[in-house]
């Protein structure tokens, strides 16, 4: 629960929950025509879509993307059910409600906007360009964990009959999150946003590479990364230092695109994210997996350069001061440290000195879930050039993709030459599993893998074998990945009662209850 907001939004915004379906509030209640009445207010109407963008996503970009994939493996505090697959319509995560109420304040935002008085196209074109740019957001991680969804453009008119929305075809789905894109670019042509927690015309092209990519567009996948080849405006991080800088203050990073502002005054605690990944007051759920960790050590040791995203995503000083400071190895795994990930972590102000060993105890502060404020990132500069390389690959340019990669590692520490890693470099399933195994170390709690698994059709290859080791060792029956519709969440049951037009369209195999 925000702790501030601006009075007028949090008089508002608190009437949006009465309907699970799509979370609409009637006109009635938020009485648009009279809030959209000055300049001002447009503002308050904008602090709202990014209020319900935090709500939405703060916990689940992990929770989505992260925790059913091979990104992790369990510390024993967690719900099997995310972990094993095991997904069911009446899990919270199921939820679509947060995503529909931001999508609801955009339509209002875009209906509004022009309308205040005396106001300039100039004026108002950022915030029409916020408004189109996080529907298409939305939409877009939508469709990736539930597939077709409702399409509702337009303010609801208040009335409970006209609640009867079905799910649009993905083809139609892709259709709104491209036009909406389009519509955000050309606002923001008009007059851009600045500040990397705003999206602005760079997040557009960035949102527009991905989507281009999850369609398998991979000529206008490259057309839309062109934007950022020789921007002045975004560099990749030169070292370890600046690669830590993304995460600890995106404000200051020219790797970063867009991060979710958060600051505790405002916002509370931002705990979602810790809770699943590591907390210092809690036992956090899920912990990185060990082959992930085991290829850092091989970096480690590798003789080429040493992988920086080990240190800058788990907390090796205290793995190695809690292994009575024996050498990294994959033996650490099993030391206490490893379950905490300290990607979002500063210095710790406290940080303990061993004055004997003349060694820190530790390092980095491990978030805590009561007063952490992290910024989490959404969009990365990175992320464009691996999609790139990926497109470049399924083009056939592998030695262009593969410079990429070269390029991407260098600026960590790693030196190894990609193509030392391939059998066969002209394979371009080889060079994608390639590129996906990068992915997997530079995006590790961004929420990227399970949906990269899907975009490259490799989920049920690379998470088979993955889930029946885990009911194996957890003594139930071994049915493997299962039906191949559970790569979509279920949707949650709740919203079959509210909207009669879902009725008998959950996603398979999965029960209306």
């Amino acid at each position: 629960m925000k702790k501030y907001l601006y009075i007028a939004v949090a008089l508002i915004f608190t009437l949006t929950s009465c309907n699970d379906f799509l979370t609409r509030a009637p006109l009635s209640d938020l009485s648009p025509e009279n809030f959209f009445k000055d300049k001002a207010e447009m503002g308050n109407w904008n602090a709202g879509i990014y209020d319900a963008f935090q709500n939405a996503l703060e916990k689940n970009q992990a929770m989505w993307g992260d925790c059913r994939s091979d990104n992790v493996e369990t510390t024993g505090y967690i719900n099997n059910n995310v972990y094993m697959n095991a997904l069911t319509p009446s899990m919270g995560e199921s939820n679509w409600q947060a995503v529909f109420q931001c999508i609801t304040r955009c339509n209002t935002g875009i209906d509004k906007y022009p309308t205040i008085p005396n106001i300039l196209e100039s004026e108002y074109a950022p915030y029409m360009g916020q408004a189109y740019g996080m529907r298409a957001y939305m939409y877009f991680y939508a469709t990736r964990v539930w597939g077709k969804l409702p399409i509702v453009t337009s303010i609801w008119d208040g009335s409970l009959g006209s609640i009867s929305t079905p799910r649009a075809s993905l083809d139609e789905v892709k259709a709104q999150i491209l036009s909406d894109i389009d519509q955000a670019i050309k606002y923001f042509t008009i007059s851009n946003t600045s500040s990397v927690f705003y999206l602005s015309l760079a997040a557009m092209y960035e949102l527009r590479t991905e989507v281009y990519m999850w369609y398998n567009d991979y000529e206008n996948a490259l057309v839309a990364s062109d934007y950022f080849m020789d921007n002045k405006n975004y560099t990749l991080a030169s070292d370890a230092t600046e690669w830590k800088n993304a995460f600890e203050n995106p404000a200051n990073s020219k790797e970063d695109i867009f991060a979710m502002s958060w600051a505790y005054i405002n916002n509370g605690a931002a705990g979602g994210w810790p809770s699943l990944l590591g907390a210092a007051n809690t036992n956090n759920g899920y912990q990185m997996s060990q082959p992930i960790f085991n290829e850092l050590i091989n970096r480690l040791y590798s003789g080429e350069g040493a992988d920086a995203r080990l240190w800058c995503t788990v907390d090796t000083v205290t793995l190695f001061y809690k292994g009575s400071r024996v050498p990294l190895s994959y033996a650490s795994y099993y030391i206490s440290g490893i379950q905490k990930c300290i990607k979002y972590s500063v210095k710790d102000p406290n940080a303990a000195y061993d004055s004997k060993y003349q060694i820190y105890k530790s390092y980095y502060g491990v978030l805590n879930t009561t007063d952490s404020e992290i910024q989490q990132v959404f969009m990365r500069l990175s992320n464009v050039y691996y999609l790139r390389a990926e497109a470049l690959n399924k083009l056939g340019r592998t030695e262009d993709a593969l410079t990429i990669i070269n390029q991407l590692r260098q600026r960590v520490g790693y030196l190894r030459d990609a193509h030392k890693d391939l059998i066969d470099v002209t394979s371009q399933n080889e060079i994608e599993d390639l590129i996906l195994k990068e992915r997997q170390i530079e995006f590790w709690g961004e929420g990227q893998r399970w949906f990269d698994l899907m975009r490259t059709g490799k989920l049920i290859e690379v998470m088979d074998p993955i889930y029946s080791q885990r009911q194996e060792t957890a003594g139930v029956t071994v049915t493997g990945f299962g039906d191949e519709g559970t790569k979509y969440w279920p949707i949650y049951y709740r919203e079959f009662e509210s909207n009669k037009a879902l009725k008998g369209d959950q996603n398979a195999p999965y029960p209306e209850r």
